[in-house]
C-alpha cells in the first residue's frame, strides 16, 4: 500500500496511485476554530494540525509555514503593525512610501484587504522601485526540515513567487485599480511586471537546488479576472517558467479556484502539469463531467473537484459521498485526479465529511481498481 506521499506524487511520476491523493485545505478551518478556541487539545499547534490531518485520512500538503524561497529586500524597510482587528504594512523606498491596510472579519473569521498599497497613478514609480529592489534567496535548510516532518504524511507545499500580473491582482493594487491601469496605462505596467518578473529569476534559478519536487504557483486565478488578460500577460511567462522547473526534472501546479472555465484549457496548454484546486459545480461553472474536455489536455493532472461550500449547510454527507463518487467514476480512471478540496474548508464546515470522503475514495478504488 502507497503513503500518503507516494500516492500524491505518483500520477506526477506518471505512475497509477493505488488510490488517489485526498488532499484538503484545512487551515482556514484550523485558524478559525483557533481563533475561537474550539480546537481540540490533541490537534492544537504544529503537531496537533498535522495529526488532525491523518485522523481525518487527508493527505498533508497545505503547510505555510516554510518555503523554499525567502523574499527580501535592497534598500526597502518594510514595517508591519497589527493591533486588535487591523493590521498595516508600510514599504519605505527610496521613491517613496506604500501602505496597505486589513480588517479582522470576525464573522467571515478572517483577514482582508480593505486598502491596497497602490492606490493611484503616483504610487506606481514607487511601486517599481520596490519590485527592482526584491530578490529570493534559498530557504533550503527551514523547508527541509519541514519534509522531515511531514514524512511519508504527505508533500509540504513549496511555493514559487507570485507571477508578476496575480502579483498586481492580488498582492499591490486589488482587481479594479489593475484593470484600471492595464486600460489607462499599458506601458507603465508592463514595465513594472517585466520588473517583477526579473526579480523572480532569482528564486526559479535555484530550483535545481531546492529540496522541493513539486512547486506551487500560488497565484490564486480565477477565470472572471485573468482570462481576458492571458495571452498578452500571463502565458509566456508561464510557458517560460515550467521549461526552467521541467529542465531541472521538477514538477508545477497552478492554483485555480472559483470560476475555470476561461483559465483551464489555456493553463493546460501551457505545460502545468496540474491545475490545483478545481472548483466544479454545483459551486463552480463547469460541471465534473466537462472538466477533462475543457482541459484540452489528456496528460494534465486535475486537482481539486470537491468545492469548499459543499462542506456547509445545507450539503448532507451523502450528497457529499454521492458528489466524491461522480467525480472519481468521470476522471477517477486514468490515474490523472487528485481529490482535493477547492479552495479551503470553511469555518463552518463538517470536518467529518473529509473521512467521508477518504472512505469514498477507498471503496471506489477497491471496486474500480
Amino acid at each position: 500500500m502507497m503513503t500518503m506521499r507516494e500516492r500524491l506524487l505518483a500520477p506526477f511520476h506518471g505512475v497509477r496511485p493505488d488510490r488517489p491523493a485526498w488532499v484538503a485545505d484545512l487551515s482556514y478551518w484550523y485558524s478559525a476554530a483557533e481563533s475561537t478556541n474550539v480546537i481540540r487539545e490533541e490537534y492544537r499547534g504544529h503537531d496537533g494540525y498535522k495529526r488532525l490531518h491523518a485522523d481525518l485520512g487527508v493527505c498533508y500538503y497545505y503547510d505555510y509555514t516554510s518555503h523554499p524561497f525567502d523574499m527580501v529586500f535592497d534598500g526597502v524597510d518594510v514595517v508591519e503593525q497589527e493591533a486588535g482587528a487591523e493590521r498595516r504594512r508600510q514599504w519605505r523606498a527610496p521613491a517613496g512610501t506604500l501602505s496597505e491596510h486589513w480588517s479582522y472579519l470576525k464573522t467571515a473569521e478572517c483577514w482582508a484587504h480593505d486598502e491596497y498599497a497602490v492606490k493611484c497613478e503616483s504610487d506606481l514609480p514607487i511601486l517599481l522601485d520596490i519590485c527592482r529592489r526584491v530578490r529570493y534567496k534559498p530557504a533550503f535548510p527551514e523547508y527541509t526540515t519541514l519534509m522531515e516532518w511531514v514524512g511519508e504524511a504527505g508533500v509540504p507545499l513549496a511555493p514559487v513567487p507570485r507571477s508578476p500580473l496575480p502579483a498586481l491582482l492580488t498582492d499591490w493594487c486589488g482587481v479594479e485599480q489593475t484593470v484600471f491601469f492595464l486600460t489607462d496605462m499599458p506601458d507603465t505596467m508592463r514595465t513594472i511586471m517585466d520588473s517583477i518578473d526579473s526579480a523572480n529569476d532569482s528564486a526559479f534559478g535555484l530550483a535545481a537546488a531546492a529540496p522541493a519536487e513539486l512547486f506551487h504557483f500560488c497565484d490564486n486565478l480565477d477565470s472572471s479576472a485573468s482570462t481576458p488578460y492571458f495571452r498578452d500577460y500571463m502565458k509566456e511567462y508561464y510557458v517560460k517558467r515550467l521549461r526552467q522547473i521541467h529542465d531541472c526534472g521538477k514538477y508545477a501546479v497552478v492554483h485555480l479556484d472559483g470560476r475555470v472555465r476561461g483559465l483551464l484549457p489555456g493553463l493546460a496548454s501551457c505545460g502545468f502539469d496540474g491545475i490545483e484546486s478545481i472548483t466544479p459545480a454545483p459551486v463552480g461553472d463547469v460541471s465534473v463531467e466537462e472538466l477533462r474536455t475543457i482541459a484540452a489536455n489528456p496528460r494534465t493532472i486535475l486537482w481539486g473537484g470537491i468545492p469548499g461550500a459543499m462542506f456547509s449547510h445545507p450539503w448532507t454527507d451523502t450528497q457529499i459521498r454521492d458528489h466524491t463518487m461522480k467525480l472519481l467514476g468521470c476522471l477517477g480512471g486514468d490515474g490523472r485526479l487528485v481529490v482535493g478540496s477547492a479552495d479551503q474548508i470553511p469555518p463552518n464546515g463538517h470536518m467529518e465529511y473529509c473521512t467521508s470522503i477518504a472512505e469514498t475514495v477507498q471503496e471506489w478504488a477497491r471496486a474500480s481498481w
